[in-house]
């Protein structure tokens, strides 16, 4: 973040429409308090100093929050931003490393491909013409059939130690000869060099991607040539942006190199091939300048694959300034239901303090506003003259107040729902890696099945019929030597047309001996039955012998006549380590919070792999089970609650890699979830504090309409309203004044000191719980509860109520006092307003203080679950009668 936040906040408000609707709306309340502050001065000075000052202590505690808040709206909406072009430079680079990490691994194998290396030693021995020509053939058709499966690569080259091309592949650019330097380092290199730039090998192409190694003669060791695997990198890195890309995406996505050269683009017309741009490695983000406009940057570089980093490249986006935070883009959280979405804010502590302190902060100036207002109220009860003109002023304040509230809240809420919306984005983000990540693997584990049936001595050693106990080792021996550089197996097995196994490597030794065992007998037919070389099988997730009871895939191909490519003469089965390599992929993909899990699971539900051990393998995640129906590389995210807590959880349903998945060849729907905790942990939080849900027009109309009137000093209990007549009420004052009496009855809450007359000293006064006169269920004291002093005939009492309400004024005619045959069993009720429409409006019950005063002490302590009933002291209030303020 800028260190400037006022620079901040006026360089991002222009384009942040929601924003500046919010800053110009508040500018319009402060001007609105500045006049009602003018008015008061110059109509009522002598009655409104009293409620001037907390005036402008309330104009002075909005202002701050108003700063905060519009900065918070602002940093918010560009973390928002951020998080987005961060999760798709992340996801870019992740994505391509872990493809070429595979590469790394091929061409070390290739390059110890027997047939290559045979052919190699023929071309030195001076064969004549046609048996070259005929090797050379072979060859080709034997490095087509990797290229056909392993479909990443366009050319495949192999090259003398002089440098001559003796095989490539890509006909239309025919290369003989190279001087390319990568040569005489591969050669002198024990392992693989990764080559990306211009080469003489890939004429007309500005750069290449060229994984190369040394072949070794496999008995001296000497080396043979050169083995080059050249990477189909644009086709590659524009998939990725291709479905990294969301409609109406206005983000160009790039990799850069080490020197922060473009090296790939999502829109070369706008950032080509080759340019040098501005890194932002050591923050966020940064605002940038490209092509005369302002973009929002960010650069990741890659959190690397095993140990691999590849060529040292970041993925880096940038966004358009102006319409980087236009609405609609990603707002995830609108979808929400609200049961969904408030369940989600009661965790707003926990998952975004810093609003949760404006909103609390807004709150409690608007309540003391309000007891202020409705004490100003109170003051000009049945008064006239100036007094009069204080009402007015006081009604504008408190309808000013709560405009002023109500915009912090909906700003709040907007915030809450970006946070949100923000969440919910990066989890469907994770997610899509997760599943990239999944079936890139798998498609190389049918790329390896494939490879290895074509393995000339495995082809010879069942064409001959059931092998003896030397060709078996023989084979096991070349299955050990696959397996050891190809760990992501547990084993590999060859078995023959009876689906006998007759060779087999064992990667963990374990005890378990595979050699004369049966394989499932539904495979043998769908192996042997496949028609071609560049098909396969692999069986369901479901436990297996074959991995000592644990599920996992297995992978098989047929193995072929040498001779004749029809004739099926066994198979290969490669047994996926499906526990570690999914554990793996689950945790190199989870988000950084705490408590944080992920899942590959089928459409049903049942899971494959879990990153929690309360969801094992085989188990089924009960969960919204939209979560499951995405079309195949489509996403969702939700709100759920799983395990007693509340989660935001990302879905992608799998949709293969290249040919893998999507050519008919194999249907196999998995879908990636991923789960973050909402708040701390707690299974539940409190609801968020509100104002009792009561609606003014459920009373009716609360305004005289002329000839005599009386005026009501009403107060929210529970779910209702009650009244008090508003001469008998001195003020209403804040709880946290109220000072608990040790063993004194249920009723009490205990005492206040209040200052009476305008005398320095206080009186105390006894304050009495109407939720428990009133039947109510107790509760906590909150921001919300007030204070009531009014006065009875021994002097003055509390009542502790849950809000305010207001001091309305009503035509006297609809006073109505409660039947003298009824009043001995009314309670405190003294007379209630009656509705002008029975139909639509409630009761409002007017209480005597007097009642309440002499009926608490009678309460029975059970009546509210409390204590069994006791003889008891006469409540008095304490203090003179007709005390004042």
């Amino acid at each position: 973040m800028h260190d400037d936040n006022q620079g901040l906040v006026e360089a991002f408000i222009p384009f942040m429409r929601s924003v500046a609707q919010c800053e110009k709306q508040l500018e319009n309340l402060n001007f609105t308090w500045g006049m009602i502050e003018a008015t008061a001065k110059m109509n009522c000075p002598a009655e409104a100093k009293t409620i001037l000052p907390t005036m402008g202590a309330t104009r002075e505690g909005f202002g701050r929050l108003e700063r905060q808040l519009i900065e918070n709206l602002v940093q918010e909406n560009i973390r928002k931003v951020v998080l987005e072009i961060g999760s798709k430079a992340q996801v870019a680079v992740d994505i391509l490393i872990r493809n070429l990490y595979e590469r790394t691994a091929d061409v070390g194998f290739l390059a110890t491909d027997e047939d290559i290396r045979d052919f190699i030693r023929q071309r030195k021995e001076a064969p004549d013409q046609e048996t070259l020509e005929g090797e050379k053939a072979r060859i080709l058709r034997r490095l087509q059939e990797y290229r056909d499966k392993y479909t990443v690569y366009d050319e495949i080259l192999v090259l003398d130690l002089n440098g001559r091309v003796i095989a490539h592949l890509d006909g239309a650019s025919p290369v003989l000869f190279s001087q390319d330097p990568l040569l005489q380092q591969t050669l002198h290199t024990d392992g693989y060099v990764e080559t990306f730039r211009a080469s003489d090998l890939r004429p007309g192409l500005e750069r290449a991607l060229i994984y190369s190694q040394r072949i070794d003669d496999g008995d001296s060791g000497e080396p043979l040539g050169v083995l080059c695997l050249c990477f189909r990198f644009a086709d590659e890195t524009e998939s990725i942006f291709r479905n990294l890309r969301r409609r109406e995406d206005r983000s160009v996505m790039l990799l850069l190199d080490a020197q922060g050269t473009v090296i790939a683009s999502s829109d070369a017309d706008h950032v080509p091939l080759g340019r040098r741009l501005e890194q932002v490695r050591d923050a966020d983000y940064r605002i940038v300048d490209w092509g005369g406009r302002e973009y929002l940057a960010r650069t990741c570089p890659t959190r690397g694959y095993q140990g691999y980093v590849g060529p040292g490249w970041v993925g880096h986006v940038m966004v358009p300034v102006s319409s980087a935070f236009r609405a609609g883009l990603g707002q995830a959280a609108e979808s929400l239901p609200a049961e969904v979405l408030e369940g989600v804010l009661a965790h707003a502590d926990t998952f975004c303090p810093a609003l949760a302190d404006i909103a609390r902060g807004a709150e409690g100036i608007n309540l003391s506003l309000r007891r202020v207002v409705w004490n100003g109220q109170i003051m000009a009860a049945d008064k006239r003259g100036d007094l009069l003109k204080l009402k007015s002023v006081l009604q504008q304040i408190s309808e000013t107040g709560d405009r002023t509230s109500d915009l912090f809240a909906r700003s709040i809420a907007d915030l809450y729902q970006t946070a949100i919306s923000s969440s919910l984005q990066d989890v469907q983000f994770i997610s899509r890696l997760m599943i990239d990540v999944m079936d890139r693997n798998l498609y190389e584990r049918a790329n390896d099945c494939r490879w290895w049936a074509l393995t000339s001595a495995l082809r010879r050693s069942m064409a001959a019929g059931r092998p003896g106990e030397a060709e078996a080792q023989a084979m096991a021996g070349i299955l050990e030597y696959i397996n050891s550089l190809y760990t992501v197996y547990s084993r590999l097995f060859v078995y023959d047309l009876s689906g006998t196994i007759v060779a087999a490597s064992n990667l963990h030794g374990d005890s378990l001996n595979l050699v004369g065992k049966k394989v499932d007998a539904g495979w043998v037919q769908s192996v042997f039955y496949l028609p071609s070389t560049q098909h396969y099988c692999v069986s369901p997730f479901e436990k297996s012998w074959l991995y000592g009871g644990r599920p996992t895939y297995v992978y098989n191909a047929a193995i072929r006549h040498p001779d004749d490519p029809a004739k099926v003469v066994g198979g290969i089965g490669i047994v996926f380590d499906a526990a570690p390599q999914f554990a793996a992929m689950l945790a190199d993909s989870l988000p950084p919070q705490a408590g944080a899990f992920a899942v590959f699971a089928e459409r049903s539900g049942r899971i494959i792999a879990s990153s929690d051990e309360r969801f094992p393998a085989e188990s089924l995640l009960e969960v919204d089970k939209s979560l499951f129906s995405a079309a195949n590389g489509e996403g969702r995210s939700r709100v759920v609650q799983l395990a007693g807590r509340t989660w935001i959880v990302g879905s992608t349903a799998s949709f293969g890699y290249r040919e893998f998945k999507n050519s008919g060849d194999y249907s196999n729907d998995v879908v990636a979830l991923v789960f973050v905790p909402v708040g701390d942990g707690s299974a539940a939080a409190a609801p968020r504090e509100r104002r009792p849900a009561v609606l003014e027009g459920s009373y009716g109309d609360l305004h005289a309409r002329g000839g005599q009137s009386v005026e009501l000093a009403t107060f929210v209990v529970g779910d209702k309203v009650y009244g008090l007549p508003a001469a008998e009420v001195l003020e209403a004052v804040d709880p946290a004044r109220l000072s608990p009496m040790s063993g004194s009855r249920r009723y009490l809450c205990g005492v206040i000191s209040f200052q009476s007359g305008g005398g320095d000293s206080g009186t105390l006064v006894p304050v009495v719980d109407m939720r428990f006169l009133l039947n109510y269920p107790a509760k906590e004291v909150d921001n919300h509860s007030q204070i009531v002093v009014v006065r009875v005939r021994d002097g003055l009492m509390g009542l502790l109520v849950d809000d305010l309400y207001a001091v309305p004024e009503f035509d006297a005619e609809r006073l109505e006092p409660i039947p003298e045959m009824i009043r001995q069993d009314a309670g405190y009720v003294q007379a209630i307003i009656k509705p002008r429409q029975p139909d639509r409006e409630k009761i409002l019950q007017v209480l005597d203080p007097e009642r309440i005063c002499g009926a608490a002490q009678r309460k029975p302590e059970s009546a509210a679950g409390g204590e069994a009933p006791r003889p008891a002291a006469p409540l008095r209030a304490i203090g003179g009668p007709g005390g004042g303020r």
